[in-house]
């Protein structure tokens, strides 16, 4: 059975699948010590992100879903046979997956279908908007000011109590925040809106996996996630 390893962050993982899905999916091998010891992360450009045991543990009931993952571990040293950290050797194009398909000389187009799938979507009564804000890759604050107050009715916050907190105090607007104790719950909610308008962020990421109609706020600087294609709107 062919076997994968990765050692980047939650967004990284989730934007590696398409490759994984086009090589005929697998064993997943995760990297809690962030590849410290992997010559194809040594090379790349900034300091990877540390991979915790508790992301891999949460992350790794929504990877179980997908019908392409055989199995998620903890990469111990092990031989694999596709090693997806080599897409940090290919960040020149305007997303993630395509780095990642590229590695391996794969049609970019797999990443045009949906990637992600979950059981039981979590639709939740009058709310068909999910969004989110990370405090980071933040870019304009002037596109939430018009929209919020036309769509506080109809959406939920999904992230962290800080980051809603933080979002409520600067557009000065009460939006309700839906708590998901694990990242299934959370991609189950968003499987169930119509829509994800948020920044760059881990919710997007899922956001994107599911084709889902989105608005994201783009840091111009820093920008690994833009997707042509129809539904998706950068702003």
């Amino acid at each position: 059975m062919p076997t994968f390893k990765h050692s980047g962050d939650l967004g990284d993982i989730i934007f590696a699948l398409p490759a994984i899905r086009a090589l005929g999916g697998g064993i997943l091998y995760l990297d809690p010590n962030a590849g410290a010891n992997e010559p194809a992360v040594k090379a790349s450009i900034g300091k990877p992100t540390r991979l915790k045991q508790e992301s891999i543990d949460n992350l790794r009931p929504l990877l179980l879903a997908q019908p392409y993952i055989e199995d998620v571990r903890n990469w111990l040293g092990e031989a694999v046979n596709h090693n997806l950290d080599l897409f940090r050797q290919h960040l020149r194009f305007n997303n993630l997956a395509d780095s990642h398909l590229a590695a391996f000389n794969l049609p970019l187009t797999e990443r045009d279908k949906p990637w992600i799938t979950v059981p039981e979507p979590i639709k939740i009564p009058n709310k068909t908007i999910v969004i989110a804000r990370s405090l980071r890759q933040q870019g304009n604050h002037q596109f939430w000011e018009s929209a919020v107050p036309q769509i506080r009715d109809r959406c939920v916050f999904v992230g962290l109590p800080l980051e809603h907190q933080v979002f409520e105090y600067v557009f000065e607007e009460k939006i309700e925040h839906y708590p998901t104790p694990d990242l299934l719950t959370l991609a189950r909610v968003i499987a169930g809106a119509d829509q994800f308008i948020g920044n760059s962020s881990f919710p997007h990421t899922l956001a994107e996996a599911m084709k889902k109609e989105l608005i994201l706020e783009v840091n111009r600087v820093i920008c690994t996630v833009v997707f042509n294609r129809p539904g998706a709107q950068y702003v």
